[in-house]
């Protein structure tokens, strides 16, 4: 594009994606290691940011380096990025509960009978299998 990047489009992008993250616009902005006013500009097609700033945010939204000009210059970001990122993600998440099912097995067993009915009860198993 010769007049620069399609903010608008950019700003519709980074708010699908944040909200497809489950971010808030203060999270994604931590994640970053920007400030909020930064994704506010962002995501109101205000200002372009820096490309330090751009890889920042890109990395937050799991995305690759140039995502955001791409989106910008009429692109879409590569699906088999984002499908390598929820693959990503599930692997943390997976080891983030190995590490509460390690601690619960040194934990009293009132914390385990806790853990146990909430399970159940997110399975909607009230009496177990």
């Amino acid at each position: 594009m010769g007049n620069g990047p399609d903010r608008e489009r950019v700003a519709k992008y980074v708010v699908a994606r944040r909200g497809a993250l489950g971010l808030t616009q203060e999270q994604l902005a931590e994640h970053a290691g920007v400030t909020v006013k930064t994704v506010y500009n962002l995501e109101a097609g205000g200002r372009w940011p820096q490309a330090r700033t751009r890889g920042a945010i890109e990395a937050a939204l799991r995305w690759r380096s140039g995502d955001l000009v791409l989106v910008g210059d009429g692109g879409e970001p590569d699906e088999a990025e984002r499908r390598e990122a929820r693959g990503d993600e599930a692997v943390r998440e997976l080891a983030e509960l190995d590490a509460y099912f390690a601690d619960l097995r040194t934990a009293d067993a009132d914390k385990r009978r806790m853990a146990l009915a909430f399970l159940r009860a997110l399975y909607n198993e009230p009496d177990g299998r």
